[in-house]
């Protein structure tokens, strides 16, 4: 199994009391959106030498976090994805540490105005050094 998906099924367990799930498609609609949905998706991955016999990989995963929301709850919503997204920085999960935390969006604007949808993306990058 490839490494970022080793990676996205640990982060998945590990938020494991939100029903996080892997998905290859995210994709749902607002009537599913009564509890909140935490997908987390393997996004990419990027090799770096290091030397002739070592390199980094830099696996990247995305966690989705999507809920019906509105203005009104935008604030709690912030606060819980940031936190959530903190949580992981410096955490070794399948051999991998994480390194780096973005939120990309932390919520999307439009989601909100035309869907009463909370959307964000917390990006994780990880790494793992190979001889």
């Amino acid at each position: 199994m490839s490494e970022v998906l080793n990676i996205a099924n640990a982060v998945a367990a590990e938020l494991s009391e939100y029903h996080a799930e892997v998905s290859f498609f995210p994709e749902f609609e607002l009537r599913d959106l009564d509890d909140m949905r935490v997908v987390v998706v393997p996004l990419s991955t990027e090799y770096k030498t290091l030397s002739r016999a070592a390199h980094e990989e830099l696996p990247k995963v995305q966690i989705g976090v999507l809920k019906r929301c509105d203005e009104d709850g935008l604030d709690d919503m912030l606060r819980f994805v940031e936190g959530l997204g903190l949580g992981f920085l410096n955490k070794k999960l399948a051999g991998a540490t994480c390194v780096c935390v973005a939120y990309n969006p932390i919520y999307s604007p439009e989601h909100l105005r035309e869907r009463g949808q909370f959307t964000s993306v917390i990006e994780l990058t990880f790494k793992l050094v190979k001889a």
